[in-house]
């Protein structure tokens, strides 16, 4: 793969296009991307200047570097196309030199617990380089995965910079227009078979078969084609480093051979009591029913997370290729490496190359028992197959308050993001337990009484943005970050309290480690330092808060999608970083706020009603603009989300 840069003098193209080019012997394709921009507009604004830029409506996003006009635009490739060339040429560049320094992007929130409350730090040179920033007026990403329509195709995407910066002299380089040709080579042949003969595979162990043929045989009747393969039969026939990338092995299989497109893992810990989170940097097996994968991206802070669990790597099975995306491009035996200092790990300071987009629709049921299989087969039979109440599925709930000390800007972050989210869902009533209602309605604040309350009343849809653990959700008073709200949030040990029945939400939550699912009662009672990394401090936790409220027997929800390590959050506004058209507060444009809203959008405005879409929509969304590889809080945030539910739930049921 070759990348030309030319520049040119007089007019481009005029206006934004696509269009497809030749074809040759050697099944080659051309697809021209055209923009064109207007002249740089300078805003004051006091000790810094915004730049702006019309055609260019989204910014560069890189915490403690200047922020600079982008525009970004994503194509959808044959699955498996080569990129063989990438073309850019210009107009005239023309200089223009500025008074003051340009804005740069403030550093994001942690999720972290109460007690740590500070901005993420980071390594960044302090010294202004005399190269202008960033380094090219253009770069691309691409990634192999499944698009709206559940079709597996190349993402291939572009994100230009029609002006760049150089610190050391205050001046800018800008373009008026440009033009951008993508070469590329489509795949001799498809891997995918024909016709599909089995769209969700189970894996487990042998013990979990008998309650989950409940589950096959709804499946199979309501049209999903099902079937349930045990780990053993798996290890025996699929080669592989470690467990993990054997089971990884086994769903391209299934793919390529029966066209699957959605895999539930049923399987946690083996006990709530005891239990080894991990073995090795890598995984956690010996103690575990279905074996995790974990990653060895470490934040780039004083407080870190040495590796969290991530369920997208069985998911992402391809790369932009075709080729079977391991997660291991080192072959160093280090899975998603990606460190920053040698007083971590990796002396080296390896970043191992991965996708990100899911390949199939993923998600686990962490069951350490025979009960929980049978209690929550049992939950999504009866979800399915009722007839759901209007009455109750369309209103959600959204819980939020002052997760962050955002000095100058002072937002009010949870309830942004979950106003965000209800824009959103049209039709649905909406019910805000905000901390801004603490003198005006008391009724309506994140009170545990009334979360509990509201939860009880039924909702479809449940959004919670904070701060959060292994055990418990909260957040702050309006301005208040001494100590979280007395009385307030919700933890595990509340669940007891929730009487919904059979009107169950789908819960997202905004919150570190809430989907931590390695603990067990002996291992975070212990951890009173957090010397483990169980995040528990000592408050006993024999499941996660994510998994709890699932496998409430009284109600609870029908599934949770949260962390499993530290959650981050963009502070202060500095433009309109996804390029929307809307210039909201950063916290709602990237990041976990990001990521978080774009499954409501995905729901309500994509129509999409299946659980597993939603989830794959909103990494993809997110992966068009915040490649996955250029920033490692963008690699960590779509690595820890993870779905604790079914991912062919059909959202609302079949009987509406």
């Amino acid at each position: 793969m070759r990348i030309t840069v030319f520049f040119i003098l007089g007019l481009l193209f005029s206006s934004s296009l696509t269009i497809t080019g030749f074809t040759d012997e050697r099944h080659l394709q051309e697809k021209f991307l055209s923009f064109s921009f207007d002249a740089p507009t300078i805003v004051d604004e006091g000790t810094t200047l915004q730049v702006l830029m019309e055609g260019a409506p989204a910014c560069l996003y890189q915490p403690g570097q200047p922020v600079l006009p982008m525009i970004t635009r994503t194509i959808q490739l044959p699955f498996g196309s080569l990129v063989s060339d990438v073309i850019f040429s210009s107009g005239r560049v023309k200089t223009l030199a500025l008074q003051k320094k340009i804005t740069t992007s403030p550093f994001p929130f942690s999720q972290r617990t109460s007690d740590e409350l500070s901005n993420v730090t980071f390594s960044i040179q302090t010294a202004y380089s005399q190269e202008s920033y960033p380094l090219r007026w253009f770069t691309f990403s691409t990634g192999g995965g499944l698009n709206q329509h559940s079709e597996h195709v190349t993402f291939f995407t572009v994100r230009v910079f029609p002006i760049r910066y150089s610190q050391a002299t205050d001046t800018v380089l800008y373009i008026d227009s440009c033009n951008i040709s993508l070469i590329y080579e489509l795949p001799q042949s498809s891997p995918f078979p024909t016709k599909v003969t089995n769209d969700l595979v189970i894996i487990c162990p042998i013990r979990f078969i008998t309650p989950l043929q409940l589950l096959t045989e709804h499946k199979n009747m309501v049209g999903i084609r099902t079937k349930i393969v045990p780990l053993q039969q798996i290890y025996r026939n699929y080669p592989g480093y470690d467990k993990p990338e054997q089971i990884k092995y086994f769903i391209k299989d299934a793919v390529e051979r029966w066209g699957t497109t959605y895999v539930l893992l049923v399987g946690g810990l083996k006990s709530h009591l005891i239990g080894k989170p991990r073995d090795n940097v890598n995984t956690g097996i010996r103690d575990w029913h279905l074996p995790i994968r974990y990653t060895n991206l470490l934040d780039d802070d004083a407080l870190y997370d040495p590796g969290f669990i991530s369920d997208l790597y069985y998911a992402d099975i391809y790369d932009s290729q075709g080729s079977f995306c391991n997660w291991n491009s080192f072959d160093d035996g280090i899975y998603g490496g990606w460190s920053h200092s040698t007083s971590f790990c990796f002396s080296n300071n390896t970043i191992d190359e991965i996708d990100f987009y899911p390949d199939v629709y993923l998600g686990r049921l962490p069951c350490r028992n025979l009960f929980e299989v049978q209690s929550i087969v049992q939950k999504i039979i009866t979800y399915e197959k009722k007839s759901v109440d209007p009455s109750w599925f369309k209103r959600m709930v959204v819980v939020g308050g002052d997760p962050y000390d955002d000095a100058g800007t002072n937002y009010l972050e949870g309830e942004l993001i979950g106003d965000k989210a209800l824009s959103y869902m049209s039709g649905f009533e909406q019910c805000r337990l905000f901390s801004s209602n603490r003198y005006s309605d008391p009724q309506l604040t994140p009170i545990t009484q009334n979360i509990i309350r509201e939860i009880n009343q039924g909702c479809g849809f449940l959004l919670f943005d904070g701060h959060g653990g292994p055990s418990w959700w909260n957040t702050f008073w309006p301005g208040e970050f001494d100590a979280l709200i007395q009385k307030g949030g919700i933890t595990v040990f509340q669940f007891s309290q929730l009487r919904n029945t059979e009107k169950l939400p789908i819960c997202v939550v905004g919150g570190c480690h809430i989907n931590l699912f390695n603990v067990s009662f002996l291992s975070t009672i212990t951890d009173l330092r957090n010397k483990h990394f169980m995040w528990s401090y000592g408050i006993p936790t024999p499941e996660c808060w994510g998994w709890g409220l699932v496998m409430n027997r009284r109600g609870g929800a029908i599934a949770t999608i949260g962390n499993t390590g530290l959650g981050y959050e963009a502070g202060g506004e500095v433009g309109d970083l996804d390029g929307d058209g809307v210039n909201e507060p950063d916290c709602i444009e990237a990041l976990c706020g990001y990521l978080e809203t774009q499954f409501f959008k995905g729901y309500q405005v994509n129509t999409m009603d299946i659980l597993g879409k939603n989830w794959c929509y909103a990494i993809s969304e997110y992966l068009h603009i915040y490649p996955g590889m250029e920033q490692w809080m963008d690699a960590k945030t779509l690595e820890q989300w993870v779905l604790f539910g079914d991912p062919s739930l059909k959202i609302g049921g079949y009987y509406k």
